[in-house]
């Protein structure tokens, strides 16, 4: 026993630290969680079995042997390991007939179905909800909160493959077609999007996050001139239409928000749209918490002096109108009274944030003067932050200097 013990340790070690961006999986936290993760990932051993695709199996034993750990040690869970493992090794040493494979893994099945039995059908069935933009932060509840940014949960659903292949690397691609931008002249673009086997990315493919399934964070190189633009569909596959006016010259990047339905994890797929004349430069990196926009003064405080890369701190943002009183007549926008979007010098690194506190139910709902949020950056350097809200229907965007030191 102690042998094989070993050698499943060894033979689900190495897929597992192929394990990259939103699938790592971390230890489950309960029961209810670690049912999910052998329900999910069993029958995502189905699939590739039925397809011959023998090679991410030991991908999905892998979440399932740490699962079984988190539940209690019993005889049942000593023989799924064992029969487990043993199914790794003959799939990575190709020592094995793939009829031998299935009815290896129908008697891994089987003993599962026993331990079942040991367990409420509402722990063995649970659901797991996580936080795209934080796929790490996880609940049994889908009526939660993710504790770093606040937004809102979403059912994790496990990949039957591989798809990261790097941290981070994004599970699609885009495209842009547009003539070269000019200074006031609108542009009417087109986006193409497609996974990464050339498939095209149909809107059934995305999750909904505060009322939407793509957001387009748009701005220019010096980080001047912010854009928040949601496309519309067109007749072709895969493609999506929409319309901007540039106020900066030169090249401006477009991050497109979007959670795959196949990950429930958030990701950024960047594409640039190039210009008629040279790109301005960062030129302005000072700290500022104060700005006025439409008359009305915005000022935003953290919690602390300082910020630092890889840490939450809790913000504030105050809104005054023209006359000098506490604003509050914020209008509900995409899901809530304000969103606010970050984007890092190094034109690689971006932060999309929800307000904390209750969010509109109606659209007579108004908010202000305050509300707080959570900001993470995961590197330092200088942000600017647009806050985002509206007022008789049309957007606003307040820009703030926020530095982040290491």
């Amino acid at each position: 026993m102690k042998r094989t013990v070993v050698i499943l340790v060894w033979a689900l070690a190495i897929p597992a630290s192929a394990h990259n961006g939103p699938v790592q999986l971390p230890p489950p936290q309960s029961d209810g969680e670690a049912w999910n993760v052998i329900e999910e990932s069993c029958a995502n051993v189905d699939k590739l079995i039925d397809g011959r695709l023998l090679r991410d199996v030991t991908f999905q034993l892998a979440n399932i042997a740490a699962a079984l750990h988190t539940l209690k040690e019993s005889e049942l869970t000593k023989r799924m390991l064992t029969t487990a493992g043993e199914l790794a090794v003959a799939i990575r040493n190709h020592s094995e007939p793939f009829e031998q494979t299935k009815a290896r893994w129908q008697r891994f099945k089987e003993t599962l179905g026993e331990l079942e039995l040991k367990y409420p059908p509402a722990v063995v069935h649970a659901a797991v909800y996580v936080c795209p933009m934080h796929p790490l932060d996880r609940h049994l509840k889908e009526y939660e909160r993710c504790s770093i940014c606040q937004m809102h949960l979403v059912r994790r659903h496990l990949p039957a493959s591989s798809v990261y292949e790097k941290p981070g690397e994004a599970t699609m691609k885009m495209t842009l077609a547009a003539p070269p931008l000019e200074v006031g002249k609108r542009a009417d673009v087109r986006i193409r999007l497609t996974k990464n086997d050339g498939s095209p990315v149909s809107l059934d493919d995305l999750i909904e996050v505060h009322t939407r399934k793509i957001h387009l964070l748009i701005n220019d190189r010096s980080l001047a001139d912010y854009h928040h633009e949601h496309p519309e569909p067109t007749d072709m596959p895969g493609e999506y239409a929409f319309s901007f006016t540039p106020a900066k010259s030169g090249a401006y990047r477009i991050w497109a928000d979007v959670v795959p339905a196949a990950t429930g994890a958030q990701e950024y797929v960047v594409g640039d749209l190039t210009g008629e004349t040279k790109p301005m430069s960062v030129i302005d990196r000072r700290e500022s918490s104060r700005a006025t926009v439409n008359g009305r003064a915005f000022a935003m405080a953290f919690e602390s002096p300082t910020v630092h890369a890889g840490q939450t701190v809790i913000g504030t943002v105050t809104v005054a109108g023209s006359d000098g009183k506490p604003f509050t007549e914020l209008e509900p926008i995409m899901g809530a009274f304000a969103h606010i979007v970050g984007f890092n010098e190094d034109l690689q690194t971006v932060v999309h944030i929800h307000p904390a506190g209750a969010e509109p139910k109606q659209p007579t709902d108004r908010g202000g003067p305050a509300f707080a949020f959570r900001f993470y950056a995961p590197t330092a350097g200088f942000y600017r932050l647009y806050v985002q809200t509206q007022v008789d229907r049309k957007a606003q965007f307040a820009p703030f200097g926020v530095i982040v030191g290491p």
